[in-house]
């Protein structure tokens, strides 16, 4: 078993931004206490550290499908992002740019990396009117439950669906309009998925349709485009989110994702599965989230095989302050076929199980 280390921060950017966020949280303390009742921000800045490590109890092995925590019995940077948002009356922007595994993972696949590897998101926002909002740059993909920043979820993995079978950002431009109470609906134009340059200058559309009740809500999203990097094949994806806030304490989503893509040559490849999380806080800095999805790729297209995975995952999380959460979490996977190396220098096996902990820093500070 390998020895326990932290994660190396020889590289100027990753130690620029040790810097700069512990100085944005000592900043944070200090500002406000003077003034009680400051006006509406313009400018708002966020930032987030997030350590992560993952424990095999076989040893060592891949962390396939762990998301971004790409080594075990290691402590490691997933990620340290710095936002920026303007917010005005009809205009406004995002930047948000960092380093860690999660800003060199979210681009492996990019066809242009430079700055863009640094940068998740980057977009400018415009409100013709109160009840209408168009987004141009990149921007984070609205395919899924999950948000790609952990902390953000439940969970401190992500589920089958977010890893194997959903896009994590696109350029391009979309825009929502409330069209009646709690009713959305959206378009989308954007250049492919995971890409700047997009597939071959053609481009992907999308339609959204959202309903936000009082103990829940429902999204729909439809994508259609060709995304073959050579030759044309285009991609059908359908994904359906049900959110649940049956009481106080209870938050909870039910996700449905299916996929069908031509092939460049005769056939077609296709992945579905589903996804439920549930999070249950009885105290505000205490709660528990399990999650169970299952993932069916039928013609191997995006886990290398045809197989079908099925994982569960259980969260504790603590939360002392709003600016500190640390979480522990167990998760255990399984597939119909010898998928997951566990162990070192062993065969595949059809089951992989792992301990995760994980450890956010976070500070917020208005202009």
């Amino acid at each position: 078993m390998r020895d326990v280390s932290f994660p190396d921060f020889n590289s100027g950017l990753a130690e620029w931004l040790t810097v700069m966020f512990c100085a944005g949280l000592a900043a944070t303390s200090l500002m406000g206490q003077d003034n009680p009742a400051p006006p509406t921000p313009k400018i708002q800045i966020n930032g987030a550290m997030d350590l992560e490590s993952a424990f095999n109890p076989g040893g060592g092995g891949n962390s396939e499908s762990l998301g971004y925590i790409k080594y075990f019995n290691e402590v490691r940077l997933s990620e340290a992002t710095l936002s920026v948002t303007g917010n005005w009356t009809h205009i406004g922007f995002r930047v948000d740019g960092g380093g860690g595994d999660f800003y060199d993972d979210a681009v492996a696949a990019d066809s242009w990396k430079g700055p863009n590897r640094y940068i998740s998101q980057a977009y400018f926002i415009w409100r013709p009117s109160g009840k209408t909002q168009v987004n141009a740059g990149k921007f984070f993909s609205s395919v899924g439950a999950e948000a790609p920043q952990s902390y953000e979820d439940f969970n401190i993995t992500r589920s089958l669906l977010f890893w194997y079978g959903e896009p994590l950002y696109h350029v391009g431009a979309r825009a929502t309009t409330e069209i009646g109470r709690g009713v959305s609906a959206g378009a989308q134009l954007l250049s492919g998925c995971n890409t700047i340059a997009g597939s071959r200058g053609r481009q992907t559309e999308a339609v959204t349709a959202n309903w936000s009740g009082k103990r829940w809500g429902w999204s729909e999203i439809y994508m259609d485009g060709n995304e073959k990097r050579e030759g044309s094949g285009r991609r059908h994806l359908s994904d359906t989110v049900l959110t649940f806030n049956p009481a106080k304490a209870i938050t909870g989503y039910a996700e449905a994702l299916a996929t069908v893509e031509k092939r460049v040559s005769a056939g077609y490849d296709r992945w579905y599965g589903w996804a439920t999380a549930w999070k249950y806080s009885p105290h505000p800095k205490w709660s528990v989230s399990p999650r169970a999805d299952w993932f069916d790729d039928v013609d191997g297209a995006t886990t290398g095989m045809r197989q079908r995975l099925f994982e569960f995952t259980a969260t504790g999380e603590y939360r002392p302050s709003k600016h500190v959460i640390a979480r522990l979490e167990y998760r255990n996977d399984w597939s119909d076929e010898p998928f997951y190396q566990w162990k070192n220098n062993s065969p595949p096996s059809h089951f992989r199980r792992a301990l995760m902990g994980s450890l956010v820093l976070r500070f917020h500070s208005e202009l």
